[in-house]
């Protein structure tokens, strides 16, 4: 197959990909996302674990946020609950499951403006885990014995005040590199 027909075909798949997320956002019936959730946990439970566990703390905070409103204003509409739980699984599922199974850079290879935004986030996400990794070796490296509670949430607190001091530095910087390139240009 050639390279072309390979750019296609991902291109293809995107576009389903983006149509199918778009309507499993626009669905209300918590039974249709409930079966694919199932049926994406009998396809790739490693997947499906690890798209559980990337949206676990939006689902915790989304679902305590409208139980504390409906504190105030009762009552829980549980099957609204339920349907957005599902909903945001779902999504998180087939997006970690596209951008595993497609080359991102050749589906946006027909226009390099996308080309271009998709290479520096994907630099600025390998940048981030770069940092990351340098972290925990730097942590594993410099204990011998289980930090305590204090101690893990003082180093967590200085990892994310790195990590939001270099997000503004680099925005600055992306900033300025993408208006050097016009892209902030007014017609």
């Amino acid at each position: 197959m050639s390279l072309r027909t390979l750019s296609r075909l991902e291109r293809g798949f995107f576009l389903f990909y983006l149509l199918l997320a778009f309507a499993l956002v626009s669905l209300h019936d918590f039974r249709v996302l409930a079966f694919s959730a199932l049926l994406f946990l009998l396809v790739d439970p490693a997947l499906a674990k690890r798209a559980l566990l990337a949206e676990i703390f939006f689902t915790l905070g989304v679902t305590l946020a409208y139980l504390l409103r409906a504190l105030w204003m009762p009552p829980v509409d549980w099957g609204y609950l339920l349907t957005l739980n599902l909903r945001v699984f779902v999504v998180t599922f087939l997006t970690l499951y596209t951008v595993r199974s497609l080359n991102l850079s050749r589906v946006f290879a027909f226009s390099p403006t996308l080309q271009f935004l998709y290479t520096a986030a994907l630099s600025q996400i390998e940048s981030y885990r770069a940092s990351y990794r340098d972290f925990m070796l730097a942590l594993k490296s410099r204990t011998l014995k289980p930090m305590r509670e204090r101690k893990r949430y003082d180093f967590l607190r200085a990892m994310l005040h790195y990590f939001a001091v270099k997000s503004m530095h680099n925005a600055t910087e992306r900033t300025a590199a993408l208006k050097a390139r016009g892209f902030f240009d007014r017609a």
